[in-house]
């Protein structure tokens, strides 16, 4: 009989339980099995520190409104110097407040557009911090000395903003870079401040200061935001994304600074160093005729006019073609090159849209080429829903009265207009102007893209007041079908060569559902546009239940002003009261009639919002 330990002979063991030869496994090690984890930013939110941020936000408010009742007293009151004042209040904060007043500003739908011009207008500039900070974070993402990495490190920053600050560098390579590094402790003061601001518009929902549920969503929103200002990662990751993207185009004329991904991290993002001129220096030459300025553009073949084309080139390019766009491509945020050669810097703001708005965005410039205003209107429909209780037709109709203004200022002599007209500045602003009248709630997405849009658009007016924005369109479309037909070409070259054609069949697929979604868009925009159900609960109905809940709270306040009065009589000392003695202590009192008072004004308005509503 043989042992487990020895080897069993063959023709011995056939039919019998015996071992095998097997491979020893592997030994895995801890963390070999593991799924790497999705990141998100994150940063711990103090109590007491929100509890400081929201007092600076009432003394923000108190600022403004001190201002803004001095003016009135003095009789030079009026809506734009409220907005300069509302400026000059989160200016007076500083720090984060610049950031909230920037983001603020895209809010359009939510306040006038003179509020939101004016808070667009801040610049967001601080004073840096201390350099030894900014080492030991470099250090940390490293993992080395700073030495092992740069050859010289500049410690004055270039650019230092309430986020960040950005410093100069030579790696050991030779090559010269930019360093932006995250100002410490930027992410808490961040949490801290929209949580006050959530306090905020809580109670002023709960006043109907605002109408309710107005602002839902809108801290989520700003938390959105500001984290993707902090995320380091993420914007390293755009930037790359966005470089190799444009060098697939085929276009020399765009792209951005290379990351070293190596390099960067949470903290930190370095990037090869753009040299150029600023486009803001550029449009401020140009508008205030600086020759020096132009002297020098002209050296380095910087071309206007082609400047022009090629910023509304990737406008249309990065909205329809790349996975996202520029959600803030300010002049702040451009380098022009030697050559007319665009340097996108800034990637902290990007921007998606959906299939649908791609789509319904392709057919009101294809409408504008036609200039037929009321299929525009339709088109634009798609970017304002979901929409509540609405006249459909009437909004229709007073969208088109827009588009037509549009489209007569760019059939005006270029010259004879302002150049903000020769933008599509009329028709967003018609947008904006309906959904506050009508209580839309516009989604980020498409504010983002309206903002994108209109500085693109800016930029490019103000370097050539002759371009005009949907004539140029036609241009890209003419590129997009260039390079589909490319495409088929090839795909047929390899099939008539005998490839395999597992590829064409693909590509027949795809062509299947391209056509397959264009006709589910098709019928979208001839169906009404979608509605939030939500508010769609009768008026009557909803009447009952805010006057049931108003007496439901009166009574909840009653029993606690009887409650408060027995307490009282019982912690003075005083002899036990009947009841109807803590009646007269409880209901006579001032405070209790300020509470109903209160709850009668609260549901009150409550009722007349829903009241003035649509039924549909």
């Amino acid at each position: 009989m043989h042992s487990a330990l020895e080897p069993a002979d063959p023709s011995k063991t056939i039919g019998r339980i015996a071992p095998l030869p097997r491979r020893e496994q592997i030994k895995v090690m801890v963390g070999d099995g593991d799924l790497p984890q999705m990141r998100f930013v994150s940063f711990e939110r103090k109590t007491s520190s929100t509890l400081r941020r929201f007092l600076d936000w009432l003394d923000l408010l108190l600022y403004y409104y001190l201002r803004v009742g001095w003016d009135a007293l003095l009789r030079r009151d009026s809506p734009t110097r409220r907005a300069t004042r509302l400026r000059q209040g989160f200016e007076y904060k500083g720090g984060t407040f610049i950031k909230l007043g920037v983001h603020l500003s895209m809010r359009v739908d939510l306040m006038p557009w003179y509020f939101s011009n004016e808070l667009s207008g801040m610049v967001d500039h601080m004073p840096p911090y201390d350099i030894s900070l900014a080492l030991e974070a470099l250090e940390r993402c490293f993992k080395k000395p700073i030495t092992a990495v740069f050859a010289q490190f500049d410690p004055v920053p270039i650019i230092s903003t309430c986020t960040s600050c950005t410093y100069q560098g030579l790696l050991h390579s030779g090559e010269k870079v930019a360093v932006k590094v995250r100002r410490p402790g930027v992410g808490e003061q961040f949490m801290a401040d929209i949580e006050a601001l959530n306090w905020l518009v809580t109670i002023a929902e709960f006043l109907t200061i605002f109408r309710p549920a107005l602002t839902r969503g809108l801290c989520d929103e700003i938390r959105s935001y500001l984290m993707e200002e902090l995320d380091f990662v993420q914007e390293a990751r755009r930037q790359d994304s966005f470089r190799r993207a444009a060098e697939k185009t085929g276009k020399q004329f765009f792209s951005a600074p290379r990351v070293f991904l190596e390099y960067s991290g949470e903290e930190v993002v370095i990037n090869t160093f753009a040299s150029g001129l600023w486009m803001w220096e550029l449009l401020s030459a140009i508008e205030a005729g600086d020759e020096s300025v132009l002297a020098q553009a002209r050296a380095m073949d910087i071309q206007p006019a082609s400047l022009a084309r090629h910023l509304l080139w990737v406008n249309y390019w990065a909205r329809e073609e790349n996975l996202f766009f520029p959600a803030d491509p300010n002049s702040n945020n451009i380098i022009v090159g030697p050559g007319s050669k665009l340097y996108f810097i800034n990637f902290t703001n990007t921007g998606t849209l959906s299939h649908s708005r791609r789509q319904a965005m392709r057919q009101i410039l294809a409408y504008a080429w036609q200039r037929d205003p009321q299929n525009m209107a339709r088109s634009s429909l798609i970017l304002m829903e979901p929409l509540p209780p609405v006249d459909v037709i009437e909004l229709t109709q007073q969208l088109e009265t827009y588009n037509w203004q549009m489209l007569y200022a760019m059939e005006a002599t270029p010259g004879s207009i302002s150049w903000q007209e020769r933008t599509s500045v009329v028709q967003w602003m018609g947008i904006v102007h309906l959904a506050r009248k009508h209580g839309i709630v516009l989604d980020i997405e498409v504010l983002r893209l309206m903002r994108s849009t209109l500085q693109f658009e800016s930029m490019a007016v103000r370097l050539d007041p002759t371009i005009d924005f949907i004539a140029y369109y036609r241009e890209f479309v003419q590129y997009k079908a260039e390079h589909a037909r490319r495409r088929i070409t090839e795909s047929l070259t390899t099939h008539l060569d005998g490839r395999e054609n597992e590829q064409l069949i693909i590509r027949i697929d795809r062509i299947s559902q391209t056509l397959r979604g264009l006709f589910d868009r098709a019928s979208h925009l001839l169906a009404l546009p979608s509605v939030n159900f939500n508010v769609l609960i009768g008026k009557w109905p909803y009447a009952i239940y805010i006057i049931v809940r108003g007496l439901i709270q009166s009574l909840a306040v009653s029993v606690l002003a009887l409650l408060v009065a027995a307490l009282v009589n019982w912690l003075g000392g005083h002899p036990a009261a009947g009841f109807g003695q803590l009646m007269n202590q409880a209901f006579l009192h001032p405070i209790y009639h300020i509470s109903l008072v209160l709850l009668l004004l609260v549901n009150g308005r409550t009722l007349l919002f829903r009241l003035d509503d649509k039924e549909v």
